[in-house]
């Protein structure tokens, strides 16, 4: 039976290549070899949009409030076998003015817009995005994202981790298999993508096996 993933986030699932506002080809963004990964018994849906926050709503940026199109994109395209998360750099941008715990609760609110029975329901995975680098000073986004952001994506992931675990979500940490391009300090480099992907198939292996 065909499995079908959704990988729902921002610009690092999108393909955002740093520094160029170009997107890595299919076959170079994580979830693109995570579906060469998998095989053709899987679907992987990418989902990804740049400036996607978990709830909150961007002046700069339309359509990025993920609470406001996650319930949409899962009846888009149901039926689905497996939710993924990758959010969390964007909420940490200064504008919002957001702790650590106002982020793990936007991560809180879309786990549970899938735990409604009449939306979704099934397994879960949510992985915390990569670090912010200390490039961010000589970025092109210093001034959204500023050293708070970097040290705030920092601190993400023990909170996420909690969250999931909470609703019985799986979990893993992206930034312990990739980082950010110093280009722009915010988006995964080309051998990150492939690193990350690589970890995802087998933590969804894992999943299969129950474990």
């Amino acid at each position: 039976m065909l499995k079908n993933l959704l990988c729902f986030g921002d610009s690092n699932t999108f393909g955002f290549v740093a520094g160029s506002g170009e997107r890595y080809e299919r076959n170079k963004r994580w979830t693109g070899l995570l579906q060469k990964y998998l095989g053709s018994d899987y679907y992987v849906i990418e989902e990804g949009l740049c400036g996607r926050t978990t709830v909150y709503d961007d002046p700069d940026n339309k359509f990025t409030n993920g609470s406001q199109y996650l319930e949409f994109l899962i009846a888009t395209h149901r039926p689905l076998d497996l939710v993924i998360i990758m959010l969390g750099t964007n909420d940490t941008k200064e504008k919002f003015s957001a702790t650590v715990m106002d982020i793990a609760k936007g991560l809180e609110q879309l786990i549970k817009i899938l735990r409604n029975p009449s939306i979704y329901n099934k397994d879960i995975l949510i992985i915390s995005p990569i670090h912010i680098s200390d490039k961010i000073v000589d970025s092109m986004y210093f001034e959204a994202f500023g050293l708070k952001g970097a040290e705030k994506s920092r601190l993400l992931a023990p909170e996420f981790k909690k969250v999931a675990d909470q609703y019985g979500c799986y979990f893993m940490d992206a930034a312990d298999f990739a980082k950010a391009d110093d280009r722009d300090a915010i988006h995964i480099d080309e051998k990150g993508h492939e690193e990350l992907a690589k970890a995802v198939y087998l933590k969804i292996k894992e999943i299969e096996k129950g474990l």
